[in-house]
């Protein structure tokens, strides 16, 4: 409704217009008092009292400047009538920073206050600013620079707009029910003579006036046209807010948030869940006001509140973290540690796109082809706006840049420093391994970093270890983590590649059997030890040149003794595999076949390479699939299977994809029939499972010759339901 319409109806006498648009611009008015140093309380009465006084004079008003306008400069006048709180309790801005730069705002002069609160955080420009102080343009513009001149410490505007964003979060004390006392309590103040009217007529006149205001006031605000109008207003708020919190949130990483077609290719990156969970807020709220059904408020707005918690930055997480400790609290450590490793993964996502796409800008900076990182942030200012603004942003939430031989160009990597150091002392004990974790590896769990000395290594497994083996939830954060440390212990301490372990003389070098006792006397727990104490026990009856379990031991055994260290059971977990080359069948139930299928699962959703699958058995590709299913993961499912026998593409297939009821565990054993069976000259399997005595065919697998690994040619259909 445009403003000249509103003060027309209201004139008229119309207080369904009326509150109508006090609903757009209460929250304005209040967060402006509380910016000028009211308490939450006192703003809440500001706005009250400025809305009391427009619905008052509107019949006497005159519209020379916008209405907006006009409510600012009446809320001015009432901030006389209230002591200014400075500084503000703790408890009101999250961030110490936010109450600091907040305090210095409040101790500004009145006109240098409201040039830079109006300019800053309300939109207003020049003209507007000095039309709603009524002072002259250049002197608002003057106000405006003496403000910023005036407050202390670096990256003023992006500060600035951090405390915008906490300004937003502030819970509101309006109260609308008390905008409408106000005439009725004027009324009392009139002095009537007498002679005119008695006092027993002036109060059973009093009295009728606030009944019909009572009774029309009650009937504005319960009747459903007027409801639904303000649930729609509300809903569009709501939407533009979302909108406003997201655009600043990537402008303060740097970044513009990916629209349209890019979303498909950012989905698993930072802010893509909560649009889709806004969005689907979204649709159930228009769903409800399309059936006439009343919008519960307070409930939307806690879903909207966790949804914009989750937008969180990571440097904003350590800001809380260190102000609040969480030594003691183990389960909110672990609460903590997953979700900040997770926004940091997801953030560096965003960042590493934006260094692809100004590869050529960085790399021209570089001479001779030498990559120097110190050197190259040194100079970011030399760079053009864009990537200064990302190379920045990177800074702020503890990322850096990071370049190995085969890449041809930057990446994000976690930096260890100071800041790890204040989370590592701010966590329990038992979850600091994922900091670890993310400290040592550069993101998308690329490679291991090659300076660490034998010890250090050493230290590395063991605190990755006791947090593995203490966490029982087993997400996707802790199976990453499980592999990495299975790479670790595996490519960097014990294969021995190009000879690299051994000495001229063919013997095990005496770092590695230093460092190899060090881990060998972990601890009587440690799936680690517990393999290196039969190896080491072995090397030494040899004088340090063999050992049978070196020979036998294999890439998944690690994996499978950390699951028979969770369960107890450490003292029966052996160095054989779970399936001989020349089985064929294993039991469905088996533990380790159960083991095998969720490991590799684990390393093949990190790429969904094929190459991952190589040497695996087809039961254990059929197991994978099937537990794909189980965690409603079609993207894998996909994968898993052949392309020439799929007429859909990934995105088809994952839209249109439903849950299949499997019910293998049910089944006794599962059977591979590798022979004579070929489609078009290629090598395929069936599988069978046995049921109550009885064998059915269900799927078929088949070999892809370009990589030796077995896929899904034909999915089960039935998988036991009899």
């Amino acid at each position: 409704m445009e403003e000249s319409e509103w003060i027309e109806k209201v004139k008229n006498g119309d207080l369904v217009a009326f509150a109508e648009w006090m609903d757009i611009y209460s929250c304005d008015i209040e967060r402006f008092a509380f910016q000028y140093g009211c308490s939450p309380e006192q703003a809440g009465e500001v706005a009250e009292d400025t809305f009391r006084e427009v619905v008052q004079l509107m019949k006497t008003y005159v519209n020379e400047d916008s209405v907006q306008l006009e409510l600012y400069k009446i809320a001015i006048k009432k901030f006389s009538d209230f002591e200014l709180i400075s500084p503000i309790p703790s408890s009101i801005l999250t961030f110490e920073e936010d109450e600091q730069l907040h305090h210095q705002i409040v101790q500004l002069t009145s006109e240098e206050k409201l040039a830079l609160i109006l300019s800053q955080f309300h939109g207003m420009n020049d003209e507007e600013v000095a039309l709603i102080i009524g002072i002259p343009v250049d002197d608002a513009r003057r106000r405006l620079t003496a403000a910023f001149d005036q407050l202390e410490g670096g990256n003023l505007e992006k500060r600035l707009g951090f405390l915008g964003k906490s300004y937003r979060r502030i819970r509101s004390s309006f109260r609308k029910e008390m905008v409408f006392q106000g005439p009725v309590e004027s009324l009392t103040e009139v002095r009537i003579e007498k002679k005119s009217i008695t006092k027993k007529a002036l109060f059973s006149w009093i009295a009728g006036v606030v009944l019909l205001i009572i009774l029309l006031t009650i009937s504005v605000l319960n009747s459903e046209e007027y409801k639904k109008s303000s649930d729609e207003k509300y809903l569009a708020r709501l939407k533009i807010s979302f909108e406003n919190e997201m655009a600043t949130t990537f402008m303060t990483l740097g970044l513009v948030e990916p629209k349209g077609e890019e979303q498909e290719f950012y989905r698993e990156m930072y802010g893509h869940d909560e649009r889709q969970q806004f969005e689907k807020l979204s649709k159930k709220l228009q769903k409800q006001l399309t059936n006439n059904e009343k919008i519960n408020r307070e409930n939307v707005q806690k879903q909207y509140e966790e949804i914009m918690g989750n937008l969180e930055y990571p440097s904003e997480m350590v800001a809380k973290l260190l102000k609040k400790p969480l030594t003691d609290d183990r389960a909110s450590s672990e609460v903590f540690i997953k979700a900040y490793i997770n926004k940091v993964d997801w953030i560096s996502g965003l960042y590493r796109v934006a260094l692809y796409e100004h590869k050529g800008v960085i790399t021209e900076e570089l001479e001779n082809g030498m990559i120097d990182v110190e050197e190259l942030l040194l100079k970011k200012n030399t760079y053009p706006e864009e990537i200064r603004t990302v190379l920045g942003a990177m800074g702020d939430q503890n990322i850096g840049l990071v370049k190995e031989s085969e890449w041809d160009y930057f990446h994000p990597i976690y930096l260890e420093n100071e800041v790890g150091l204040a989370i590592r002392d701010s966590i329990h004990e038992d979850f600091r391994g994922y900091l670890t974790f993310l400290g040592m590896n550069p993101f998308n769990y690329l490679a291991i970093q090659s300076g660490s000395t034998l010890q250090q290594t050493v230290d590395y497994i063991v605190e990755l270890e006791n947090t593995l083996l203490v966490d029982q939830q087993e997400d996707q954060l802790y199976q990453n983590v499980l592999g990495y440390y299975n790479n670790v212990f595996y490519d960097r301490f014990i294969l021995n590649e190009d000879g690299r372990l051994t000495g001229s003389d063919g013997k095990l070098k005496k770092e590695y059997r230093l460092a190899w006792e060090k881990l060998a006397n972990t601890g009587e727990n440690s799936p680690s030890a517990y393999i290196m104490q039969q190896i080491v026990k072995e090397m030494e009856e040899s004088d340090w040149e063999t050992s049978d379990s070196l020979e036998r031991l294999e890439y998944h055994h690690l994996y499978d003794a950390v699951g028979f260290a969770k369960r107890g059971d450490l003292q029966l977990f052996t160095l054989e595999s779970v399936m001989q080359e020349s089985d064929n069948e294993v039991a469905v139930n088996n533990p380790e076949y159960i083991q095998e299928v969720e490991r590799t699962y684990v390393k093949f959703t990190k790429g969904h390479r094929l190459n991952a699958l190589v040497g695996v058995k087809p039961v254990v590709i059929l197991g994978v699939y099937l537990y794909a299913n189980e965690q409603e993961d079609p993207k894998t499912m996909w994968h898993l299977t052949n392309r020439e026998s799929l007429s859909l593409t990934l995105k088809e297939y994952v839209t249109t994809w439903r849950k299949q009821e499997y019910q293998i565990e049910k089944a006794d054993i599962l059977v591979e029939e590798v022979g004579s069976n070929v489609l078009n000259g290629v090598p395929l399997t069936p599988i069978s499972y046995e049921y109550k005595a009885d064998f059915v065919y269900d799927g078929w697998l088949i070999l892809d010759e370009g990589t030796g690994a077995w896929l899904i040619e034909t999915a089960p259909k039935v998988i036991v339901k009899q």
